[in-house]
């Protein structure tokens, strides 16, 4: 018969095999690309380059943790990089009409959250909605609003020193952008760890009529999970737009919904839902920021970058098929 202690050495030594066999393909790609990078450009180590990647990828990453929220649930959120987009050109409506740079940013965050609760979660797990669909029009929607609403022109953000903090800021000799990134990433694990609603979470995206059945609320975790990728972008926005000095209603985050998606793939989170986590989230996107530097380090022209990430995005989604079986 075995003992607690058996049964916990088993536990334990199962665990470790997961998380071995679930992060051992990109974590040996991350340090094997840094090692070649370190070697082949002299500036890759150097400390100003490193904290470049960290302070330019800080937007992914924030957005990137609210979409392993939803990715574990067995959803998808296209419309992450146009709530950024809008959530910069709400800021800078807010700031330019008067409001006060804190409030603004209070408010940004909490339309862009009641806009991924209500709409995309609200359609998605009370009206039935395909989240594919709900998504995919949001995305469009969104960033037609934030056109009509700037006229397609940006708004300066440039006298609002609250704003430029956050995006570009230095607290303790580290990047603003990066300190929160790392915060929202802590907040975001122990939620996933630790709380009763991660759990609901995890359960959702691994078997939706268990469940239902054991007493969570479905519904409930959908709209929910939906509002923190909001929340998420809604901070990314605040971010960018402080880094760029004014709103970018056309270039803002195109293409962050795909990176950011392809991030927490990589990072072992899987599309049939019940898996993955923040850590693996951030070695995804090392890994993609890693890859873009190098890239531009090598004077490689920065569209070939858009290739790299749809390559990776694919062979992602390979990685996920491959751990299915």
């Amino acid at each position: 018969m075995m003992t607690a202690a058996d049964i916990s050495q088993t536990s334990s030594t199962t665990s470790l095999a997961t998380i071995l066999r679930r992060y051992a393909g990109v974590g040996a790609a991350l340090v094997a690309l840094i090692l070649f990078l370190s070697v082949t450009q002299e500036n890759f180590l150097k400390y100003n380059n490193i904290m470049n990647i960290l302070r330019t990828n800080s937007v992914m990453f924030v957005a990137a943790v609210g979409l392993t929220f939803v990715i574990i649930s067995q959803g998808l959120d296209l419309s992450v990089g146009s709530m950024t987009a809008l959530g910069g050109v709400f800021l800078a409506e807010l700031l330019t009409s008067g409001v006060g740079a804190w409030p603004a940013i209070a408010l940004t965050i909490l339309a862009c959250t009641f806009l991924g609760a209500v709409v995309n979660g609200g359609l998605i797990a009370y009206g039935g909605f395909n989240f594919f669909v709900v998504t995919l029009a949001m995305m469009q929607l969104l960033r037609g609003a934030a056109l009509v609403i700037s006229n397609g022109v940006p708004a300066s953000t440039f006298m609002w020193d609250p704003v430029q903090w956050v995006g570009d800021g230095v607290v303790a000799g580290l990047p603003v952008p990066v300190v929160l990134a790392v915060l929202i990433g802590i907040l975001g694990y122990a939620v996933m760890r630790w709380t009763r609603f991660g759990r609901s979470v995890y359960a959702v995206g691994g078997n939706e009529t268990a469940a239902r059945l054991a007493g969570i609320n479905v519904k409930q975790v959908r709209v929910a999970v939906y509002g923190i990728s909001a929340a998420c972008a809604g901070v990314s926005a605040i971010m960018l737009t402080g880094r760029l000095t004014s709103s970018q209603p056309v270039s803002a985050a195109l293409g962050l919904e795909l990176s950011a998606a392809a991030a927490v793939l990589l990072g072992g989170a899987s599309f049939s839902g019940g898996a993955g986590n923040i850590g693996g989230t951030a070695i995804g996107v090392l890994f993609l920021s890693v890859l873009a530097n190098g890239i531009t380090l090598a004077g490689v022209p920065s569209y070939w970058q858009g290739i790299a990430t749809g390559a990776v995005l694919i062979a992602a989604i390979a990685l996920d098929r491959i751990r299915a079986k």
